[in-house]
């Protein structure tokens, strides 16, 4: 199989998650405390699968693909506060309803990322300048991976404000 052919299995793949997610977005929707864990899981594995295609192996490059996830993360709580959270304890679950602008944000970080793997295709462009980072890719996929990360860390943050709201409601 051809890294072409690969890249477009691993797209349809992304795009067939999100677009499941995103019309699960705009719907209260039940989420099991230990099932929700698996989404966040298969996008970490997938970008995984990207970056070791793309290259986007150096330590560098995983460094900043963990400090998009990070901040992804803190956007992902962020979002949290504008979700609706209803917790049901006897079958532990909580009920969830995103705000528009939760699923705006998550929409746009993702197209913005296909775009530019669109623009610039899968082999990406590296700007070389004195002084430039050591990055085993070319610049643009690695802002691409990066992109991606930052989407898994929303989704993760998210996730921990849901855990932390379930939790809560047991102290009480």
């Amino acid at each position: 199989m051809n890294q072409t052919t690969t890249i477009i299995i691993v797209g349809a793949v992304i795009l067939l998650a999100v677009v499941l997610r995103v019309v699960r977005m705009t719907r209260e929707q039940r989420m099991n405390i230990v099932g929700m864990w698996i989404v966040p899981a298969v996008f970490a594995i997938l970008t995984g699968i990207i970056m070791v295609v793309d290259g986007t192996t150096s330590p560098l490059d995983v460094a900043i693909a963990v400090g998009a996830l990070v901040a992804g993360a803190a956007l992902g709580l962020y979002q949290g506060t504008h979700t609706t959270v209803r917790v049901d304890r006897a079958t532990h679950s909580v009920y969830v309803k995103v705000s528009p602008i939760g699923i705006g944000i998550f929409v746009a970080v993702l197209f913005l990322r296909f775009a530019i793997r669109g623009f610039y295709g899968t082999s990406g462009a590296t700007i070389a300048h004195p002084g430039a980072l050591p990055t085993t890719a070319g610049t643009f996929s690695l802002v691409s991976v990066a992109l991606l990360a930052f989407v898994i860390g929303m989704v993760l943050g998210l996730r921990i404000y849901l855990a932390r709201a379930y939790a809560s409601t047991a102290q009480s």
